[in-house]
């Protein structure tokens, strides 16, 4: 009945609109309620309880030959460079800006932005600088 013409000569309604429409109403609800699928009835599985352990792992021996090597302490950490690509996840860091011919970089409180064509950032006083991305020589923190 979905897309099908349908006749009314054989149903016993007025023939007025709204008998015709309370009918198509009703055959569009039985044709609809046959073309659902059936609820299909779903087990549900038992989960495991993380409180039980299946197995203990098997101890193993270890010898100074074969002890894991602990992992050095990093040196002291350099500079770190921002690049226009990972601004993003220094946002909120202090860092210095520096800029091509000028001697001393700029102090950052943190930077706000930086597109093809501006570098923008928070001063040491607070106030929100800008200046175009090609005279940047390098950003680090």
């Amino acid at each position: 009945m979905t897309k099908t013409r349908f006749s009314h000569a054989a149903c016993d309604h007025a023939s007025t609109k709204a008998a015709r429409a309370k009918c198509r109403k009703e055959m569009r609800g039985e044709a609809v309620a046959a073309s659902t699928p059936k609820p299909v009835a779903v087990t549900p599985t038992k989960k495991k309880d993380p409180r039980k352990v299946t197995a203990k792992p098997a101890a193993v021996e270890t010898t100074p030959e074969s002890a894991p090597a602990q992992p050095e302490t990093p040196a002291a950490a350099g500079p770190v460079e921002i690049t226009p690509d990972t601004w993003r996840d220094h946002k909120d860091k202090a860092a210095l800006v520096h800029i091509n011919g000028v001697a001393e970089p700029f102090a950052a409180q943190c930077i706000t932005g930086w597109s093809i064509k501006f570098l923008q950032f928070t001063d040491s006083e607070g106030k929100r600088q800008r200046i175009p991305a090609s005279t940047v020589e390098r950003v680090t923190i």
